[in-house]
């Protein structure tokens, strides 16, 4: 019994004098390599990049207790150059001057609550839309109760970061964080100001497009009926859209010339028969001969529910970069299925096509030439106005 014992403790001695490296088989192949994440949070990164006019405005800004009370797990920033700044009127001379409440204004409007990673952003066909932490009180407006949240559109598109339609800078220079990203951007970026109605009105070569809305309005007010006027003004209760404006041109070309010319035709129609349940136990509503071929500028989505009510912020927005991207899907999208005894169904009623990188449009189902965008991705407050020099006939 003892001699085995033995024999087992001699085993046990020559067993732990064995190295690691003598029981372990030798490695095969390369070591494969570890990618570790970023170790820094977004707040350490732009302490120690080279937007210094951007860091000096948030240092002597309120927004670190404005991203405190937001409480986010992750921000997306899109951040301008300091030439960006100096280009824009704002040196440092001038940030450091500023009263913090102003620069609160300023910087919210490049900051989002939101994970927008570059595989993110890749993975959607298009614009992404997110929400900044920039949002204004339109209580001097018409139909605004609650306050308006301003909102950024960020897509790839080449080798380009697009920012709500336009290249803003090379794509992949990007500053990632544990708690954020920073995309770097050469141009600083104007909130909307006006409404689709009130630019309409302020640029001349719209006048007739003007002049065709007052029309139709007054003689649906005569009736009682409802127009698509309100939707250009804009409402807290409405969403955002896309809107195409013909301008002088377009109107001209198809022998409009001026508001009474607008007005004989919209009379051909009149009057209007009373709104009323189709077949399909729909609502539809009847709409003036002019309308007929304007409401495909976009006002036709007024019908779909869905995009109106307490909630509504961002509908079908939609960037020349997505017009490009998203031809096919776009053309004739359906925006709402119709709910019997209400509304009916709500398609976009236009088809797209990629030209050359150049977006065109028509009126879907018709064979007349694709209209090519005459200026494109004017940003209002109600979403984005294309210019077109042509009307879409059916």
């Amino acid at each position: 019994m003892t001699s085995k014992i033995s024999l087992l403790l001699l085993l046990l001695l020559a067993f732990a004098a064995c190295s690691k490296q003598d029981i372990e088989p030798e490695p095969v192949g390369e070591p494969v390599p570890h990618e570790s994440g970023p170790d820094k949070t977004w707040q350490q990164q732009l302490a120690v990049s080279s937007f210094a006019r951007f860091r000096e405005a948030w240092q002597r800004s309120g927004m670190d207790q404005k991203v405190n009370q937001d409480g986010a797990g992750f921000y997306t920033l899109i951040v301008p150059t300091d030439k960006a700044f100096d280009e824009a009127g704002w040196t440092l001379e001038k940030i450091k001057a500023a009263d913090a409440t102003v620069l609160d204004e300023l910087l919210s409007y490049y900051i989002m609550p939101a994970r927008l990673l570059p595989e993110n952003i890749t993975a959607v066909k298009g614009s992404t839309p997110a929400a900044t932490l920039s949002s204004r009180s339109f209580a001097d407006r018409e139909n605004w109760y609650n306050d308006y949240v301003d909102f950024q559109f960020l897509a790839k598109s080449g080798d380009s970061l697009i920012v709500n339609g336009v290249a803003l800078s090379k794509w992949g220079q990007q500053l990632e964080g544990t708690n954020g990203v920073i995309y770097p951007i050469d141009h600083l970026i104007s909130k909307p100001q006006q409404s689709m109605w009130e630019y309409l009105q302020s640029q001349p070569r719209f006048s007739l497009y003007v002049a065709a809305l007052l029309v139709n309005d007054s003689l649906y007010q005569s009736i009682w009926m409802n127009s698509s006027l309100p939707l250009l003004k804009s409402s807290s209760s409405l969403a955002q859209f896309t809107l195409f404006a013909p301008n002088n041109d377009a109107f001209i070309k198809n022998g409009f010339h001026n508001a009474d010319d607008i007005l004989q035709y919209c009379l051909r129609s009149w009057p209007l028969p009373s709104p009323g349940y189709d077949e399909n136990m729909y609502w539809q509503q009847p709409v003036t001969a002019m309308d007929s071929i304007l409401m495909a500028c976009g006002p036709e989505i007024a019908n779909a529910s869905q995009l109106s009510g307490i909630e509504a912020r961002v509908g079908p927005v939609f960037f020349s970069n997505d017009l490009t991207l998203n031809a096919a899907q776009l053309s004739g999208l359906m925006l709402f299925k119709g709910q019997p005894y209400n509304t009916p169904p709500t398609q976009i009623s236009l088809s797209f096509i990629n030209n050359n990188g150049q977006p065109g449009v028509r009126r879907i189902g018709t064979n007349y030439p694709y209209i090519s965008l005459k200026s494109r991705d004017i940003r209002v407050i109600n979403g984005v106005v294309h210019e077109v020099g042509d009307l879409f006939k059916q």
